[in-house]
């Protein structure tokens, strides 16, 4: 097939404008090294080696046991959620990157870690199955960021599927659905795992021939559109994974209509109050 995707490595901001149309037209930026996010990663370091005990975070597993290292990194995920001083330094990193913070919503800015597998057995894998964001939001004119805060190996980052971009892939978004999600989950104990997808799936097989598996270097901050087919590459390797994320959507990219072609989300219901304004965390509402 053909391939539909540049990656375009930048040393400087992008605005708007010029940005969505790379993005939606398929392609995917590498901004490198922006100061804030080389900020951001010392911080999250700090705070992931103090609740560590001191251990490197990227191997922390092999002392510990799997479940210890979930066990306390997923604490320090919770702390991270309710951080407004790196959630502020990440906003600093997307106006470094060119983005109009001013007329810009996020929906959230979770940590994520994808724990080693050394055993290679498959028996824990906390990485995300081929998915594309907006299939779960219904907004086309939605971007993604996404940027490491360790090194990164092929076996160890994100992955793309670049003949997706115009290639539809067979999902259950015309039967998901967020309220009944949340339904399910308001009645499933807090321990027991909810019966129903958190986001919708595909439902057929993915064909990985022309996979991308996307690395770069902390300090680097990736930006894609929400449409773009991917997947996290399931960790095989001694090292942990850590990455930060944040969904954006800008109100002149809506005003002006620039967004990425839908070729198989089936969902109707755009997801704007998922959005909260960068500037005071007001509700997007349209």
């Amino acid at each position: 097939m053909e391939r539909k995707m540049d990656i375009l490595t930048l040393d400087q901001a992008l605005n708007d404008k010029d940005r969505a149309e790379l993005l939606f037209a398929g392609n995917l930026l590498v901004f490198k090294q922006r100061p804030a996010m080389l900020e951001l990663i010392k911080v999250c370091q700090q705070q992931l080696e103090h609740a560590l005990s001191g251990l490197d975070p990227m191997f922390a597993q092999q002392a510990l046991g799997q479940a210890e290292f979930i066990r306390i990194t997923a604490q320090v995920q919770a702390k991270f959620k309710q951080d407004k001083d790196v959630r502020q330094l990440f906003f600093q990193v997307l106006e470094e990157c060119g983005l109009d913070t001013g007329s810009a919503y996020y929906d959230h800015f979770p940590l994520r870690v994808v724990p080693a597998n050394h055993e290679k057995n498959g028996t824990h894998r906390s990485s995300i199955a081929h998915h594309r964001d907006t299939w779960g939001s219904n907004l086309d004119s939605q971007q993604n960021w996404w940027a490491p805060l360790y090194p990164l190996t092929q076996e160890r980052t994100i992955a793309f599927f670049p003949e997706y971009w115009t290639t539809p892939l067979a999902n259950n978004t015309d039967t998901w659905s967020f309220e009944d999600y949340l339904a399910k989950r308001k009645q499933t104990l807090k321990q027991d795992e909810v019966g129903y997808p958190i986001a919708p799936m595909a439902k057929e097989a993915v064909d990985e021939s022309q996979i991308i598996k996307l690395v770069i270097e902390p300090g680097d901050v990736l930006n894609f559109a929400s449409a773009q087919l991917h997947a996290s590459v399931p960790n095989t390797t001694d090292a942990a994974r850590y990455s930060v994320e944040m969904r954006t959507l800008s109100l002149e990219d809506i005003n002006h209509g620039r967004a990425a072609p839908n070729v198989d989300n089936a969902g109707t219901t755009p997801m704007y109050n998922w959005f909260k304004r960068i500037t005071d965390d007001e509700r997007l509402r349209l």
